[in-house]
């Protein structure tokens, strides 16, 4: 692989044939030399990483964070917690979503840390995240 520009990407396979993205179109050489534009691309990749906890997360559901765009969000139930952690939507509740025990680490693509609610079976436990944006 090399860049032919700060615009272009390009792309080869070990059979010789090259992909480029030039300008977010997608560009495929085939053989004999001929060329299909696939269209527009997006290349996704995550710009920034940051983290939180939610310290003292009670037996009521509870949103995360506050309001944080992003493109995935790894949530972890604390090493110390003694209790479940239950991870969901908005209507939560216990022995519902995805449960955490202590360690236990859930993974999620979503576009915002606050769509993201916990509850925990034991008051007080403590749940800690990282998003990528």
């Amino acid at each position: 692989m090399a860049n032919a520009s700060v615009n272009t990407i390009r792309i080869q396979g070990i059979d010789g044939d090259v992909v480029d993205v030039t300008s977010n179109a997608l560009d495929v050489n085939i053989a004999g030399g001929a060329s299909i534009d696939i269209g527009d691309v997006e290349i996704l990749g995550h710009a920034t990483i940051g983290e939180g906890t939610n310290a003292d997360v009670g037996t009521s559901a509870e949103v995360l964070s506050t309001s944080q765009a992003c493109k995935h969000v790894d949530v972890m139930a604390a090493i110390a917690n003694t209790g479940i952690i239950w991870v969901g939507g908005s209507s939560l509740a216990a022995n519902r979503g995805i449960a955490l025990y202590a360690g236990d680490v859930y993974s999620i693509d979503i576009d915002n840390v606050n769509d993201i609610y916990v509850l925990a079976s034991v008051n007080g436990e403590d749940v800690h995240w990282v998003y990528y944006n």
